[in-house]
């Protein structure tokens, strides 16, 4: 997310098989997924009807009907995954996970416990379990078993929550969730939690706060959009050739983007966009993850604006928390089937948000596997990694310079808001080499704050961050991840910023 560190650098039988490729050529991915959704909703809800009618009349051949169309559905069922269009499971993510949270509230209104649900449905204690709390998406079939229990009372209207006749006027947007906040994550909690401190004796501060206050996040928007900081960085990424190499090394697969620390989502954008050109038949789902409201809706928009909303690209939020990725199943989840490759992204220097980098890896990355990506960009140190502290400040330039104005503008912000008895501050940067990462070093933005009734705090506020490019690609295939690509950003090999693909 921290795009302000750049500041502080230096610088099927054959005819069978013939008829699906042909299906699969000549109607776009977006759409045919569409189609299929709907066919798959209505044979769905006939079945429910018929079974229903049968019931009420006895009459075995309205059972019989059903049957016939239970035999329909596996076939559509069959097909879907034979035309690989990366919609295999049966609830799409938005369903799942109100019918997961409904499953719950229907069980304990009926006071059923786990249990006594697993043995009226026919199903595990812990298929309940992974339902109700998000981690796998159900099977059609686990669905009818669910839908069997009288005592949950769900229909498929519960499952499926399809907009009904009365709103038919509403666009396909509005009837779907854009935004995922999680249980527990409290912004406001943690917004107090901030000022509390910024009203203590001084401290640390977690970087990611830096994003919170909505004058902190127009602040950040404003330096990010500055002409010349565009030109000079922002508009140098070497997105077409990762892109290249990306959809060379997984192919034309269906693919997820998990924009970590998107703020204003500029570069994540521009990305996709060089991914859509390198498609055959393109189908990307872009998923917007930051802590802070005001830069996730800005993203969000951005995205909208760019890709429009029907297109090949659906973008979605999630509001939270990246250092416990792990418990959001929006990230976490993997279906046993027609999984999206996915490709993880920390543009803007998100990697140097990270106060404890081998912990995120190692903790908050565990769920990732086999064949995910992931592209970061990070700033490169100017000096060998065996330099002395000495030899640092001499050749790092940012030492040896004020903290520019709009950097402090940024940073500034909330210490300006909501200090009590404010009267001024002062930004200063110090070497700190003692890092997680061998050959990194961070410069510490500290304000050092003057009050009224107070006598000076200082406050450690922010960090930018060097490394040295081999022995962080090192530190990350000790968790696992395989260097692919480096490049840097420029037309120098020493360029002040570079990217890095990493394969899991």
């Amino acid at each position: 997310m921290s795009h302000v560190a750049t500041l502080v650098d230096s610088s099927s039988t054959e005819t069978e098989a013939l008829q699906i490729e042909e299906v699969a050529e000549h109607s776009p991915p977006s759409v045919l997924a569409q189609v299929l959704r709907t066919v798959r909703h209505h044979l769905a809800q006939a079945t429910d009807g018929i079974r229903q009618v049968a019931a009420r009349t006895g009459d075995g051949e309205w059972e019989q009907q059903a049957a016939q169309l239970r035999r329909i559905a596996a076939f559509v069922e069959e097909r879907v995954i034979t035309l690989d269009i990366g919609q295999r499971s049966f609830l799409l993510p938005d369903q799942f996970l109100r019918f997961s949270m409904l499953l719950r509230e229907r069980r304990e209104s009926a006071r059923l416990s786990g249990i006594e649900l697993s043995k009226r449905a026919g199903l595990s204690l812990r298929t309940i379990k992974n339902i109700e709390s998000g981690q796998v998406s159900p099977s059609r079939d686990t669905v009818l078993r669910l839908l069997d229990v009288a005592e949950l009372g769900l229909a498929w209207k519960d499952v499926l929550d399809d907009p009904g006749p009365e709103d038919s006027g509403t666009s396909a947007t509005d009837t779907n969730y854009n935004c995922y906040i999680p249980p527990g994550y409290e912004p406001l909690r943690m917004f107090q939690q901030f000022v509390r401190m910024l009203n203590g004796p001084g401290g640390h501060i977690e970087q990611t706060n830096a994003y919170l206050e909505h004058r902190s996040a127009f602040a950040y928007v404003t330096m990010c959009n500055d002409a010349e900081y565009a030109t000079m960085y922002r508009a140098n990424y070497p997105f077409d050739v990762l892109a290249r190499r990306i959809v060379a090394e997984g192919g034309h697969h269906p693919m997820r983007v998990i924009a970590l620390g998107a703020g204003d989502g500029r570069l994540e954008v521009r990305f996709v966009q060089h991914l859509l050109t390198r498609c055959t038949n393109p189908d990307i789902e872009l998923l917007l993850f930051d802590i802070s409201q005001p830069l996730l809706t800005t993203a969000y928009q951005h995205a909208l604006d760019t890709f429009g909303e029907q297109s090949a690209v659906h973008t979605l939020m999630v509001q939270g928390n990246f250092h416990d990725l792990a418990s959001y199943p929006q990230v976490s989840y993997l279906p046993a089937k027609g999984r999206r490759r996915r490709i993880y992204t920390m543009l803007g220097y998100t990697l140097a948000n990270l106060d404890n980098e081998p912990r995120f890896f190692q903790h908050s990355m565990a769920h990732a596997c086999a064949g995910d990506l992931l592209l970061l960009d990070f700033q490169q140190r100017t000096t060998p990694a065996t330099a002395s502290e000495q030899d640092i400040r001499l050749h790092d330039s940012a030492l040896r310079v004020a903290l520019p104005k709009a950097y402090t503008e940024f940073l500034a912000a909330p210490i300006r808001t909501h200090c009590h008895d404010y009267l001024s501050h002062d930004f200063s940067l110090r070497l700190d080499t003692q890092c997680l990462i061998p050959g990194s070093y961070a410069l510490d933005a500290v304000a050092t704050v003057k009050t009224r009734s107070q006598a000076e705090r200082r406050f450690s506020m922010f960090r930018f961050k060097r490394y040295d490019e081999g022995l962080l690609a090192e530190s990350l295939a000790r968790f696992g991840w395989e260097k692919l690509v480096s490049l840097p950003i420029g037309d120098s090999e020493r360029a002040p910023v570079a990217m890095l693909l990493v394969k899991r």
